[in-house]
């Protein structure tokens, strides 16, 4: 992805704690042992105190945590684990993830469902939400000033979720803003399992998806750096799941050459002709 990684500031922005690794986690560290300067900011990664929702405190066991564990300091704890084992920076955001959040007149954002481990919007949340979005912008600004990146990326929202819809039109708006180029990472593992279409804001369209190629040992140094994420593992690769297995045939199925590797896609404003 990087033409000169050496002239590289690359700034990676995960919805959450694990979808930048899980993601591009090879070409994010290939990149950074390229002798480009890589951040991670993830956006919902904020203390969230008790209560919880019902929908929370499921995950929490589900994730093999009790209730007097906090959570999102475990999750950041796995999440700074997997970075430094990649040689990448992270910044942690402020935002609640959907679950901890609530929507204007109390009730929780996401309801538990019966079931495997399934979550769903409360049925009278808002389709988007212009002022978190606007939230998140701005921090996405102050970050952009200070750290100075070349290139953005960030996630496609190829699922349906809040957050990651929310953090990539915050990273879309604050690219433009800047003139950064910025590219979309496949939101995996969730697009094999779920697979949907990439609808952008207005102004905004998809070029042509790329293939950044992984070699066998940075492709191994992913592998082992979502083996940090533990409590998500029980969720990703349990249940006769296969994680790895079936990243491997995505990555093969998606390659030019039958090898592993990531796929991205620039995104071009509707006035650019390429």
């Amino acid at each position: 992805m990087p033409q000169d990684p050496g002239a590289t500031r690359l700034l990676a922005i995960s919805p959450h704690l694990d979808d930048a690794v899980l993601s591009l986690g090879a070409t994010l560290g290939r990149a950074a042992r390229d002798g480009a300067e890589v951040l991670v900011h993830t956006v919902f990664a904020g203390t969230a105190p008790p209560p919880y929702s019902a929908a929370a405190e499921r995950m929490h066991a589900v994730w093999g945590l009790s209730p007097e564990d906090d959570a999102p300091l475990h999750r950041r704890n796995e999440d700074i684990a997997a970075l430094g084992l990649l040689g990448l920076a992270y910044r942690h955001g402020r935002f609640l993830d959907s679950i901890y959040r609530r929507l204007p007149d109390g009730r929780w954002l996401t309801d538990h469902v019966e079931g495997g481990q399934k979550l769903a919007l409360n049925q009278d949340s808002p389709a988007g939400d212009d002022r978190l979005v606007a939230e998140i912008e701005e921090d996405l600004e102050a970050i952009v000033a200070e750290f100075e990146p070349t290139m953005i990326v960030t996630c496609a929202a190829v699922v349906d979720h809040p957050d990651n819809e929310a953090a990539r039109d915050a990273a879309l708006s604050a690219a433009r803003a800047t003139n950064i180029p910025i590219r979309l990472w496949e939101d995996l593992p969730y697009s094999m399992f779920t697979p949907g279409t990439i609808e952008l804001p207005a102004g905004f369209r998809l070029g042509t998806s790329g293939f950044e190629p992984a070699t066998a040992d940075t492709w191994k140094r992913k592998y082992e750096a979502v083996e940090c994420y533990s409590s998500q593992l029980t969720m990703l690769n349990g249940r006769n799941k296969n994680l790895f297995a079936r990243l491997d045939e995505h990555a093969r199925k998606n390659s030019p050459q039958g090898g592993f590797g990531e796929t991205t896609w620039p995104v071009l404003l509707d006035e650019d002709n390429g």
